[in-house]
């Protein structure tokens, strides 16, 4: 939600000078209890919201010195406070980078759970309303969860990755269409014709899922008839389903969201990893060495808080009607899965020209 109300509506509309308009919004004993309690809700029914970045301005006129750690706020939801934490699983940790961006801004980034026991959502958005804090980064959520119920409009928010779904806030996250589409094009570079796919771990956001297998199904339409293998059965799949599928298809390359049980499962085939079958991790995992698509968590961090510092500035806060989503880049990544074939495929080339000459064995 966007306003353009002022300081001076508020004070037309309440009867008094904007002077007791902002002493009551920043509730200062000199000014009664009464009037800051009328002119608050004044101020709530005309939209009004305070920019946070005028008010560090304004602080730091009185005060005659720079504020130092005006707040941001970094919201998880897991089970656990510190769940979101990178010893207590393989996702990625976003935390780091973004405290460190919001510290050029001027900004000190803290850690706020959700799960609080007794924690509800209306003392929770009270709690950071008296801090002063009014800018929240939505950490990812942890499986099997979608939705949060926060008081949006008293808040400018930015979400990290796309397991938020209700509401659906402006977010930070990686190009997941892409890493699938620089996979492809590697793996049929270096020889690989049949293909594979499956997901080999569970989601945090099928939205993710949906994304790589777009790129998947949209590559594999140029691919001849004989090379296009369905995907591998189950979200996540498990060791007979992938067993009876691998057989069945025998693709020479896969496509797994993380690699550690499909090369545990090959191996109980009697195959390896890269000899026999190369392997792509679309999330590339800090705790096993694989070929895939790198993204780096402190740069989609420090997305994160440049789209929430702007969004402060011009004050825009709730869920909005026009979502903005930035989308990162990943780095390949080699580690030695995905060696050139002995079995090589010919470029085709634009009718009217020559081939392109097959590529070099391995």
């Amino acid at each position: 939600m966007q306003t353009d109300t002022t300081l001076q509506d508020v004070a037309k509309a309440a009867g008094v000078h904007r002077t007791t308009v902002s002493l009551s919004l920043r509730d200062n004993p000199r000014i009664p209890q009464a009037t800051r309690d009328r002119v608050k809700a004044i101020a709530r029914e005309l939209g009004y919201r305070t920019n946070p970045l005028v008010s560090a301005l304004m602080q730091v006129r009185r005060l005659g010195k720079p504020v130092k750690h005006a707040s941001m706020a970094y919201v998880t939801n897991y089970p656990t406070r510190y769940g979101w934490r990178p010893e207590h699983h393989d996702r990625p940790d976003f935390f780091p980078g973004a405290s460190a961006r919001a510290e050029d801004f001027g900004y000190k980034l803290e850690h706020f759970w959700l799960a609080e026991p007794g924690m509800t959502p209306r003392r929770f958005c009270d709690i950071l309303s008296a801090r002063g804090i009014n800018g929240l980064i939505i950490g990812r959520l942890p499986a099997g969860q979608h939705a949060l119920d926060l008081e949006w409009d008293r808040f400018s928010c930015v979400a990290l990755g796309m397991t938020l779904r209700a509401p659906i806030l402006h977010h930070v996250t990686e190009n997941h269409y892409d890493t699938v589409a620089q996979t492809m094009e590697r793996c049929r570079e270096r020889g690989y014709k049949r293909i594979g796919f499956l997901f080999s771990d569970r989601q945090d956001s099928p939205r993710v899922g949906d994304r790589w297998l777009g790129a998947f199904l949209r590559f594999q339409l140029s691919y001849p008839p004989e090379d296009r293998i369905p995907i591998c059965p189950k979200e996540p799949t498990d060791e007979a389903e992938f067993r009876a599928w691998f057989q069945r298809y025998k693709p020479d390359c896969l496509l797994v969201n993380n690699a550690r049980l499909p090369i545990e499962w090959l191996k109980n085939l009697g195959l390896q990893v890269p000899r026999d079958v190369g392997i792509v991790a679309l999330e590339h995992r800090r705790d096993l060495t694989c070929t895939g698509v790198y993204y780096d968590p402190a740069k989609i961090g420090a997305l994160a808080v440049e789209m929430l510092v702007g969004l402060m500035h011009r004050n825009e806060t709730g869920v909005p009607s026009v979502q903005h989503e930035v989308l990162l880049t990943g780095e390949w990544h080699e580690d030695c899965m995905l060696p050139p074939r002995r079995e090589t495929i010919a470029v085709s080339a634009p009718k009217g020209k020559k081939s392109a000459p097959a590529l070099a064995a391995s």
